[in-house]
């Protein structure tokens, strides 16, 4: 008897926030190379037309949806526009998310509350949105993007913004998990550590010396690329990992082991 690949994704329909570039495109290049038809949506269209455009030259479906993650509308139509096209919605990854750094003292309001708009109150946008359809097939995957920066202050940065969303990351998810586990919505996090997205290539090329320093509280010495994330994503979607909820998977190369 032939047996079923517990990674195979063929036949099931993901929504990636964020995905038009860094960790949210890796992850939905994972998700497309096992089976799965991916819609990214992303604050910037033009990246989303092209990564959706990359997916569709794998043989994939794919949708470019450009939306805010912070506003409820853009949840509910995108949610809607990868129903309406394919059928159902069966993984959700919430990876948009945004840092903004300096000392808490002098950190505005404003900023302190972007941050938790966009890393917490934007996953909650998100998964409430996805309810209706998850709850009526009785079946979903939801991954929310969390960060090490969740369960260890970073350090010497000045996140506080940022550390706090991302543990309050952490809860919503467990909560989550728990709430909605009778109608088959499983809702797990993931936690990366640094990892060589745009963003943090431009710092690393603008300050090699605190590059240096960050490494060296990683115990792997490195960063991660963002394809290392590939495969966790695709396990977390998949039925390999059936019998998981409420957890949270840290990829960070041993940070917080230390």
């Amino acid at each position: 008897m032939a047996r079923r690949d517990r990674f195979d994704l063929a036949g099931r329909n993901a929504l990636v926030t964020g995905g038009g570039s860094g960790l949210g495109k890796a992850m939905a290049f994972g998700l497309a190379e096992h089976g799965a038809n991916v819609a990214i949506l992303d604050i910037d269209p033009d990246t989303a037309s092209s990564v959706a455009h990359e997916i569709e030259g794998m043989g994939m479906s794919s949708l470019a949806l450009p939306g805010d993650v912070v506003e409820e509308a853009d949840a509910w139509n995108a949610v809607s526009a990868v129903v309406d096209a394919w059928g159902s919605l069966d993984v959700l990854i919430n990876n948009a998310g945004i840092a903004i750094i300096g000392p808490a003292e002098e950190m505005s309001v404003a900023d302190f509350r972007r941050v938790h708009e966009v890393d917490l109150l934007g996953p909650f946008i998100f998964c409430k949105a996805a309810f209706p359809p998850m709850s009526r097939q009785g079946r979903g995957s939801i991954i929310n993007v969390a960060s090490m920066a969740g369960l260890s202050v970073l350090a010497p940065q000045e996140y506080v913004g940022y550390n706090s969303a991302k543990a309050a990351v952490i809860m919503l998810t467990k909560s989550l998990a728990v709430e909605w586990v009778g109608h088959g919505i499983r809702v797990n996090a993931l936690a990366p550590g640094y990892m060589l997205t745009p963003p943090v290539l431009a710092l690393k090329r603008e300050d090699p010396q605190l590059w240096d320093s960050w490494m060296s509280r990683v115990p792997m010495g490195r960063g991660g690329d963002p394809d290392e994330l590939k495969g966790v994503a695709v396990y977390l979607a998949s039925d390999a990992s059936s019998f998981m909820t409420g957890s949270v998977l840290v990829v960070d190369g041993g940070y917080t082991s230390m």
